[in-house]
């Protein structure tokens, strides 16, 4: 398992982080779920989202901390969204690439900043009839972090499953394809 995952704290401003953790708990993330295939034919991983406009100005101040911390840019957009998301129960997934080498970038906004609502980076042994995961890497949800990977090569899944909190973890995503040369 080759896990390529870039992690910076403190990745926004103060001052941009500070609006947009209060911003994303005023947000309408309606009914719809965004669900992923977890590699066995169902859609157990979802969340709520409220979509980021591509020409949003907050997309333009993000790619230039994306350039400032791991020095690439966002040549398109595949989804930029604030999310929601309370799952109970393990979904290792891999999300749906729309683009060559497609980057997904998280921001958590707040959660529990312990491991419980972060992120698990998964590596899994095939049997005939069943897939088994080991939960390879775990990564917290510690507010204002930028989580940056490679999303074909990371089978992941949100770790609220771990912890007895009730709170649900906000975060911004964005899935893009890189532009590498800057």
């Amino acid at each position: 398992m080759n896990l390529d995952i870039q992690i910076k704290d403190n990745f926004l401003s103060k001052e941009l982080f500070d609006k947009l953790k209060v911003y994303s708990t005023t947000l309408d993330y309606g009914n719809d779920l965004y669900a992923a295939d977890t590699n066995n034919n169902t859609t157990e991983h979802a969340f709520f989202s409220n979509v980021i406009d591509e020409k949003d100005n907050l997309l333009k101040q993000i790619e230039k901390e994306i350039i400032k911390h791991f020095k690439i840019g966002i040549k398109r957009v595949n989804k930029a969204a604030f999310t929601l998301a309370n799952t109970k129960e393990a979904c290792p997934h891999i999300d749906i690439d729309e683009f060559p080498n497609e980057k997904h970038l998280m921001i958590y906004l707040s959660g529990d900043s312990k491991l419980n609502s972060g992120t698990g980076f998964y590596s899994y042994e095939q049997f005939p009839k069943k897939r088994i995961y080991d939960l390879n890497t775990a990564i917290g949800c510690y507010p204002n972090r930028a989580v940056l990977f490679r999303s074909k090569d990371c089978i992941h899944s949100p770790l609220l499953y771990t912890g007895d909190s009730t709170s649900p973890r906000f975060a911004i995503i964005i899935w893009f394809e890189p532009e590498i040369d800057l």
